[in-house]
């Protein structure tokens, strides 16, 4: 881990130490690496149903970075595969399923997820919601690929979960960053960025830090800052801040 001065951080990828039934992982960004607000979670599920699970006073948002399967929300079922994104309002009951109907092994369903607040009273191996199959679905769901493209620069970037899905505390984005370094700058919010594909360097006024795939960076507010691409390919990334808002909105320093 790199903790600047001001509080940024580069967590690379570890192991996922940590279990829960079918689901393994870890912590990146939580109170006890500096954040405010806001937690990362990296997590692999197993073949199986995990146990159930609620935040009682989180907003919870989940990425599909690999895999297949159900995810329960209060007893209506939605399919996931990777680049699904997920709302898990506060109070509600979650379980992801993963399993494969003609009874052959499946591969683990990875997911990153942001709680916010963190939520450390959040109820583990609870009861499930069952409903019956006619209840009107709430719309808890999208798929990356189906949200529109936005340019801001010669960066792009789509909004997945925000007002428009129930979020009153998180917008959560994929974003897409070029070869090349943006100029400095700051938000007015505190982000938690994963890295899905690509490598680069973290800038801020201490100096930089590397990041590659797998890698979390942890953004507090204010932070003057900018991500440069030093790769060959395209950066691909996952970020979630509070409050919700725009990517776009940014403050040059």
């Amino acid at each position: 881990m790199n903790i600047s001065s001001d509080g940024a951080a580069v967590i690379d990828a570890g192991e996922l130490t940590q279990r829960e039934g079918t689901r393994r992982y870890r912590v990146p960004i939580s109170r006890a690496t500096g954040a405010r607000d806001i937690a990362q979670y990296v997590r692999r599920y197993s073949e199986g149903v995990s146990g159930a699970r609620r935040n009682t006073v989180g907003e919870e948002v989940i990425y599909v970075i690999n895999g297949t399967g159900t995810c329960y929300i209060d007893g209506y079922s939605y399919s996931i595969e990777p680049g699904t994104a997920v709302y898990i309002p506060p109070g509600s009951v979650y379980q992801i399923e993963n399993l494969d109907e003609r009874g052959r092994g499946v591969p683990d369903i990875e997911t990153v997820s942001v709680c916010c607040p963190e939520d450390e009273d959040a109820q583990v191996g609870i009861a499930p919601i069952a409903r019956p199959p006619q209840d009107t679905k709430p719309f808890r769901t999208v798929r990356e690929n189906e949200r529109e493209v936005i340019q801001t620069g010669d960066r792009t970037f789509r909004l997945l979960v925000n007002q428009d899905l129930g979020a009153r505390r998180v917008t959560q984005f994929v974003g897409v960053i070029p070869h090349g370094r943006a100029p400095m700058h700051h938000h007015p919010y505190e982000e938690a960025i994963y890295i899905i594909e690509g490598e680069g360097r973290v800038w801020t006024s201490d100096g930089d830090a590397r990041f590659k795939s797998g890698s979390s960076i942890y953004l507090p507010r204010g932070v003057s800052h900018c991500l440069e691409n030093t790769g060959t390919s395209n950066i691909r990334l996952l970020g979630v801040f509070h409050p919700s808002g725009s990517p776009a909105v940014r403050y040059d320093d």
